[in-house]
């Protein structure tokens, strides 16, 4: 064990420093890109917020889903009281926003896992009764999510109607939403396509793919922010793209540095300079509505 700690640091004491801050770079632009798709989402429902508190918003939002068992929704929460902190937004609203928000995100994903088939298909091949099982198991859950989701908006929806008359989501906006979405996954997809290079390692596009699928899937694990069971799925992915063992590691070292480490690091001071705790209070203001309020870069 020791052998192989030392192996590994030995590894990531090899990374190529260009490379890194790539990463770095492109995970900072995908943030850029989600806080541009947010702000769209805002103004889609009717609400109103500046580039700036847009970012602070996302920012906050990832930091608290990294550091809370909350799941998603303590990141929801968060980024929704940023926003009505900063600019225009009601509760009612600002639900709807982060649901369209989140739900633009699957069709990208969805093209991932189409992509990452060429990289996954001789270890599907291999493990067909798994494979079976697996299949079967998302069929279901899909079923009864897609059940239960339809039953739980169509109750949210009537209890917020009259806080949600007039909401609507032209086609040009969903699909400058679902550009951005494209957008940040291909910035994740680069992510990891460059991490892998700082150690000289040179995956295909299916391989990033698979790894990026691979991401998403174990974030669902009720652990938080998806420690452990992220750095788990990345280094078993990448052992089975045949990545020696001390380079895995390096390589998931690096990617959760960047995606963990800097996310958390950046959102804890957004939050601690937006008041922490109090944070996830009543707006101060209150917004009425669509207009409420005055936006942050009106304000100076």
């Amino acid at each position: 064990m020791l052998t192989l700690v030392a192996e590994a640091w030995a590894r990531l004491s090899q990374a190529d420093p260009f490379w890194v801050g790539a990463g770095l770079l492109l995970y900072a632009a995908s943030l850029l890109a989600a806080a541009a798709r947010w702000r769209l989402a805002v103004g889609a429902v009717g609400g109103d917020v500046a580039w700036w508190p847009a970012t602070m918003a996302v920012v906050a939002g990832v930091f608290v889903n990294n550091v809370t068992p909350t799941g998603r929704l303590g990141g929801e929460a968060a980024r929704i009281a940023v926003t009505r902190l900063r600019g225009s937004l009601t509760i009612a609203r600002g639900a709807l926003a982060s649901l369209c928000d989140r739900l633009s995100d699957v069709p990208a994903v969805l093209l991932l896992f189409v992509l990452s088939l060429p990289a996954l298909y001789g270890y599907v091949r291999s493990h067909l009764d798994v494979a079976a099982i697996a299949a079967g198991v998302i069929v279901v859950a899909a079923t009864l999510l897609g059940r239960w989701l339809r039953h739980t908006l169509r109750a949210w929806m009537s209890t917020w109607q009259r806080d949600l008359r007039g909401a609507a989501l032209p086609g040009r906006t969903l699909a400058l939403g679902l550009g951005l979405s494209a957008l940040i996954w291909i910035e994740d997809l680069a992510r990891l396509l460059v991490v892998g290079l700082a150690f000289g390692v040179d995956f295909s596009i299916a391989q990033a793919a698979a790894l990026c699928v691979i991401a998403v899937a174990a974030n669902f694990a009720p652990t938080i922010g998806g420690l452990g069971a992220v750095e788990g799925g990345l280094m078993g992915g990448l052992a089975l793209f045949g990545i020696p063992l001390d380079t895995a590691i390096a390589i998931t070292t690096v990617e959760r540095a960047i995606s963990y480490g800097f996310s958390t690091l950046v959102g804890g001071i957004v939050v601690t300079l937006l008041g922490g705790r109090s944070l996830m209070g009543p707006s101060p203001r209150a917004p009425g509505g669509p207009g409420a309020g005055r936006r942050m870069s009106d304000q100076g």
